[in-house]
């Protein structure tokens, strides 16, 4: 996994974010916009599931709850 802060997104307060939450995963800022317009992101958290062989299998706007996310993610690593 891996986080990407969006350009439109205020940088302290997702520097906060990430700290008060400990995410176990890197962050990094999208400061020009380039990654966010790359995948079409229009909203934060915008989260998309990608498979082994780095297909976009499934593409979810806005929170997710932990069992739901970890659902997803295990299926992902189950497939072949």
């Amino acid at each position: 996994m891996v986080g990407v802060d969006v350009n439109w997104d205020q940088e302290q307060p997702a520097r906060i974010f990430v700290k008060v939450h400990t995410l176990p995963y890197p962050v990094g800022r999208d400061a020009s916009g380039a990654i966010g317009e790359a995948y079409g992101v229009d909203a934060t958290p915008t989260t998309y599931f990608i498979d082994r062989q780095g297909k976009l299998v499934d593409r979810v706007e806005g929170e997710q709850e932990a069992p739901e996310l970890d659902r997803r993610i295990d299926a992902l690593l189950k497939s072949k």
